[in-house]
């Protein structure tokens, strides 16, 4: 756990869990881009994907997708983006990974750029 990171320091209580278990969880994002905008964390840091141990790999996966199937149920989209942003360079705002899963719709107005 770091001291200053807003991701090491979540409540477990927090209403706008969605998912979640012993490795990590999974929240509504404060700033949603779509409907349903969410993230998957790690309760341990780590500061990129580089930096999970090859044993949450599955794990990881494992919750994005129940994540993934709860989202698309709630929202009613048919699509959705998966996004990582590791190291400053791409983009990276808070240093805790973390993978953002984004409901899509076709009017959602949201252009993702790659």
């Amino acid at each position: 756990m770091v001291k200053d990171c807003v991701f090491c320091n979540f409540s477990d209580d927090e209403p706008d869990i969605i998912l979640e278990d012993e490795d990590f969880i999974v929240k509504r994002n404060i700033k949603p881009l779509v409907e349903g905008h969410s993230l998957v964390i790690p309760k341990k840091h780590f500061e990129t994907f580089s930096d999970l141990p090859a044993d949450l790999y599955s794990k990881f996966l494992e919750i994005t997708k129940k994540a993934v199937d709860i989202l698309l149920e709630e929202t009613g989209a048919k699509g959705y983006n998966l996004v990582a942003n590791n190291g400053e360079e791409s983009g990276q705002e808070v240093f805790h990974l973390h993978l953002h899963i984004l409901p899509r719709t076709g009017d959602d107005n949201f252009k993702l750029r790659i």
